[in-house]
């Protein structure tokens, strides 16, 4: 059977990922189009808030998306994918990146001023930090521990740089992402601001999430 062959028949036939045969490894050029075709498969003009999503419509514009995750590989030391492996046979399940500090407000730079930080929030998290910018698994293998394999591999390594501050994003309006929510919950993440900006001309409504990471594990 031929490796085209093998890439388009053995994942029909795959229900539940055996995490075993899941590698996290850093994000290559080769992985564009797998990355895209993750991405695609969240990211839809439709969006359920029940299913989770990523806000941009991948089929509009798959040549301009590419470009932009290209960007993202260019300009993030954490780019993982998540890649199934399987005696010849391999294919991206999932993918994450974050940009530290000085990455993110570079291509961000009204950020700050656009979040409205709880009273509470103690602004000595944002000396030094991470922004979790994009985490996405194939759409039918959600909820099977791909999302939370690149979260630790993530982690791991930002620690090891000495970074200890990760704040992720969620979009609550016009539609809200609730398992996105849920995830964030999950792994113990905590509400730091509401955001707004304009995208695609509408305001969207997101909720900044913080987590201070264990300097001892």
């Amino acid at each position: 059977m031929s490796q085209l062959k093998r890439r388009v028949k053995l994942p029909s036939g795959i229900k539940k990922i055996n995490l075993e045969n899941v590698v996290v490894r850093k994000a290559v050029e080769k992985d564009i189009d797998g990355i895209f075709h993750v991405a695609a498969s969240v990211g839809k003009k439709n969006q359920d808030p029940m299913q989770g999503f990523l806000m941009d419509d991948y089929g509009s514009d798959p040549e301009g998306h590419k470009s932009k995750l290209r960007r993202a590989l260019e300009i993030s030391d954490y780019f993982y994918v998540a890649e199934y492996i399987e005696d010849d046979y391999s294919s991206v399940l999932g993918f994450t990146f974050g940009l530290p500090k000085d990455v993110w407000l570079r291509e961000n730079p009204k950020w700050l001023n656009d979040c409205y930080f709880r009273p509470d929030f103690n602004q000595e998290n944002l000396e030094n930090f991470i922004m979790l910018d994009k985490i996405a698994v194939l759409d039918r293998f959600k909820r099977q521990g791909i999302g939370g394999m690149l979260s630790k591999k993530l982690i791991k390594d930002i620690k090891a740089d000495g970074m200890f501050d990760i704040f992720e994003e969620v979009i609550i309006a016009p539609v809200p992402n609730l398992p996105s929510v849920l995830f964030k919950t999950k792994r113990k993440f905590k509400l730091a601001s509401v955001r707004y900006e304009w995208h695609e001309g509408k305001v969207m409504t997101t909720l900044v999430y913080h987590r201070k990471l264990r300097r001892d594990t």
